[in-house]
């Protein structure tokens, strides 16, 4: 087990030092460790696991992939490969959370945004009258519109009336 946690800290790359500040412990606790002066207890062994998404059963015993699979290495994978920025990145993640009635919304905004940009091309060669120009306040009015429809289907607890809100809505 010795061994594998060296070998993980390499293969992320990191230093004894922030491997070990990850994970609240001293770069001299995890060199005591990579080099087994020191047995990895359990909830040192759990907490490596859960930062570096690291597969229980391989730590312990070389068995199965060294990481597990989830959104956020996925999300990372993706950051990479098309070299988004953090805002891109936090954009789509949080995108791909929303339900599908939602995402729905949010396509169409971003559609109507675009085909504004498209008539404002399109307006350079042709007559004004045949263009209808959508603004960009008309295509957020719009997404808003339909946000506030599907939030209201959904009964939100942040827009759910309680006694003391009918309270103040009374007076």
């Amino acid at each position: 087990m010795n061994e594998r946690l060296r070998f993980l800290r390499e293969k992320i790359g990191i230093s004894r030092a922030a491997f070990g500040q990850k994970i609240g412990v001293s770069g001299d606790v995890i060199n005591n460790l990579e080099r087994g002066r020191v047995e990895i207890k359990e909830p040192i062994l759990k907490l490596i696991c859960s930062e570096f998404s690291v597969n229980e059963e391989w730590i312990r015993n070389g068995s199965g992939d060294m990481f597990i699979k989830t959104s956020l290495s996925t999300m990372e994978k993706l950051k990479e490969e098309f070299h988004l920025d953090d805002f891109t990145c936090s954009f789509v993640y949080e995108y791909l959370k929303l339900d599908e009635e939602k995402r729905n919304a949010v396509q169409e905004f971003f559609y109507n945004v675009l085909n504004g940009m498209d008539a404002v091309n399109r307006q350079e060669s042709e007559p004004e009258s045949s263009v209808h120009k959508m603004t960009v306040e008309e295509a957020e009015a719009e997404y808003i519109k339909k946000i506030s429809r599907s939030v209201q289907k959904e009964e939100s607890t942040a827009l759910n009336i309680t006694p003391d809100t009918r309270k103040l809505s009374n007076e």
